[in-house]
């Protein structure tokens, strides 16, 4: 997947929608081997990479969590 791909995905969703990306085609995406809480450059980008696109970002750090967008329901 392409950061152009992510794009597409992301303003389509439905409004409240949310969309989960494997934490490691993500960091790919932006550059990053992994993420982490530590790189906090890297999660600044996604975010506001996110709200370029009407959406939220989140990414918590433990095993089994997947980093998630969610679409803004107020436009």
């Amino acid at each position: 997947m392409t950061k152009e791909d992510l794009a597409q995905k992301l303003d389509h969703l439905d409004p409240g929608a949310s969309l989960a990306i494997p934490e490691d085609v993500l960091a790919q995406m932006f550059g990053e081997v992994t993420l982490s809480y530590g790189s906090q450059e890297a999660l600044r980008r996604i975010a506001e990479f996110a709200l370029e696109h009407r959406c939220t970002f989140a990414f918590h750090e433990h095993e089994g969590a997947a980093p998630c967008f969610q679409k803004d329901d107020v436009f």
